[in-house]
């Protein structure tokens, strides 16, 4: 189901990484100049995600789900998109770049079914205003990263999780929903979850 723009919190990015992440995807502005195409949106996980709600570790991989619904074919856009890296200096005048990580899947971590209903816009000050790029909010990242959960994703999870808007209760309630049907080992991701919130809880103790 399309997202409906003007109904969602907006972000405005006020770091080099977040002003790139926007500009990545201007890319796509031939295909989408002239509406006939329609609306393309995009939303955004992994590491350029943690970095737009907290500020903290930046990404090289853009982990982004395509979200255009039906107007332009799907493989053009990720081949426009994955065509050449993004150039871009950072705060501290290093040459940095971003680039689409074509394998990323949201089905190969646990994820809410609702998970559109709470994603953030960012501000955009595009020459393409058919190109809208959305985040993931910071509850629905935190979810997906107890799938691989590497040392840099519980250090993540962790960073989101200190968020003042986060609920730690909520984020419980949706992890174990995101959990009772993710097609993989059950066992193991409730496990991942009991670390986080052991962490979580012993922090603020």
């Amino acid at each position: 189901m399309p997202i409906e723009p003007g109904v969602y919190p907006i972000i405005e990015p006020d770091t080099a990484l977040g002003h790139a992440l926007v500009e990545f995807f201007d890319v796509l502005e031939p295909v989408y100049a002239s509406g006939e195409k329609g609306v393309f949106q995009v939303i955004v996980f992994g590491g350029c995600a943690v970095h737009i709600h907290t500020q903290s570790r930046g990404s090289a991989d853009v982990d982004a789900e395509v979200a255009s619904h039906g107007y332009a074919d799907k493989s053009e856009i990720v081949a426009l998109l994955d065509e050449d890296a993004y150039v871009f200096t950072d705060e501290e005048g290093m040459t940095q770049l971003l680039e689409l990580d074509a394998s990323f899947n949201t089905t190969l971590a646990p994820l809410h079914e609702d998970y559109e209903d709470r994603v953030v816009r960012l501000v955009t000050q595009s020459s393409a205003p058919n190109v809208e790029v959305y985040v993931a909010s910071a509850l629905d990242v935190a979810i997906s990263k107890l799938g691989r959960f590497g040392e840099r994703d519980q250090h993540d999870i962790q960073a989101l999780l200190q968020l003042p808007q986060i609920d730690i209760g909520e984020f419980e309630r949706l992890a174990r929903e995101a959990i009772s049907y993710y097609v993989g080992d059950e066992t193991r991701i409730l496990g991942n979850l009991n670390v986080v919130l052991d962490d979580y809880h012993h922090s603020e103790g």
